[in-house]
Parts: C-alpha cells; sequence; structure tokens
C-alpha cells in the first residue's frame, strides 16, 4: 500500500465516493490523476480492501460508488495510527525568501507584497468556505458527518496558517529594514 492508497481509504472513510470524486478530494492535498487513481481502485478492489456499489443511470454508464469494507477499515485505521512522516516541499516562494537580503527594496517589497496579496486571497477564500461549511452544519442537528468536521478542521488550519503568513511578512519587513545584526536577537511573537 503506497500513501495515495491511504489517501483514498481515508476519504472514503467519511462517506462513499466515486472514482471523480475521490480524485477531486484527494488534490486537495497533493497532486494526483485519475490514471493513478483508477488503477488503484480496481487494485483496492481486487485485495477485498474497498468495495463498489454499481448506481444504475438513464443514458449514462453505470455509476461506481466505493466504501471501505472492514478490511480497509482496519489498514486505515493502522495507518492513521502509525508515525507519520514529514510533507515533502517544493516551494520556490520559500527559496526566493532565503535571498531576500540580497535584494535591494524594491525587489524585496514586490516579492513579500506578492506574497502578502497570496496570503491575503486565501484569507479570504477561507473566511468564505468556513461560513459555508458553518451553513452546512445547520441541517444536522447533533452528529456532523465526518466529512464536514474534516473540512470544516481543515479549512480552519488553513486560515489560521495565512493569518500567520500574514503576520509574518510584517514582521520580515521590519526585519529587512534593520542594517545591523540585532535582528538574530528578536523573537516573532
Amino acid at each position: 500500500m503506497n500513501k495515495l492508497s491511504y489517501g483514498l481509504l481515508s476519504l472514503l472513510s467519511t462517506e462513499p465516493m466515486t472514482g471523480y470524486d475521490l480524485t477531486l478530494k484527494i488534490n486537495l492535498f497533493w497532486r494526483s490523476t485519475h490514471s493513478a487513481i483508477y488503477p488503484l481502485l480496481s487494485e483496492l478492489e481486487e485485495e477485498g480492501i474497498i468495495e463498489l456499489t454499481l448506481i444504475k443511470q438513464n443514458g449514462k454508464p453505470d455509476k461506481k460508488l466505493y466504501h471501505l469494507t472492514k478490511k480497509g477499515e482496519e489498514l486505515l485505521y493502522q495507518w492513521v495510527t502509525s508515525e507519520t512522516s514529514d510533507a515533502v516541499v517544493r516551494d520556490e516562494m520559500t527559496l526566493k525568501l532565503y535571498c531576500l537580503k540580497c535584494m535591494n527594496m524594491d525587489a524585496a517589497d514586490k516579492l513579500l507584497g506578492e506574497l502578502e496579496t497570496k496570503y491575503k486571497r486565501k484569507v479570504e477564500k477561507y473566511r468564505n468556505a468556513i461560513d459555508k461549511l458553518k451553513s452546512r452544519s445547520e441541517e444536522y442537528s447533533e452528529d456532523i458527518p465526518p466529512s464536514l468536521f474534516g473540512a470544516y478542521i481543515l479549512t480552519q488550519k488553513a486560515l489560521n496558517e495565512a493569518l500567520l503568513g500574514q503576520k509574518w511578512c510584517e514582521w520580515v519587513r521590519d526585519l529587512y529594514a534593520k542594517k545591523d545584526i540585532s535582528f538574530l536577537t528578536e523573537d516573532f511573537n
């Protein structure tokens, strides 16, 4: 089992989904394609980790709705409770920021302005998403579905990171303007 397989099981633990739905949702976490996901779904089905239900549709091919089996739930539990590896990061902006002090003030301002704009858009996007999730949660009297709960906590995490990113950009701007090395004794708080 690779991490993409576990990712699919994780998504299916919240609700049954089609291959198309799984592709859309997994891409919220990391890039994948139909050509990677559909063969994995076939393998997982052959191994008895997931099952599918065919849903008849008029004028269209039958829809395949996948869900976890008991074996799938057990594998997912083992994966969730095992140690998590560090995230793989490939971030061009971070690489540019590494050499920020080598740039003139105009170039540094431009780069930080670009990053601040990205954070601002993210803050707006995540606040809107949280508002929509809160509206959806009003449909449920008590027990919120796992997919809604997961979407809420991860969107809130993303919002907090974007807000912190905005604050960090301001801190870097102030730090950049200093000419001495006393900044090494300052904390970001």
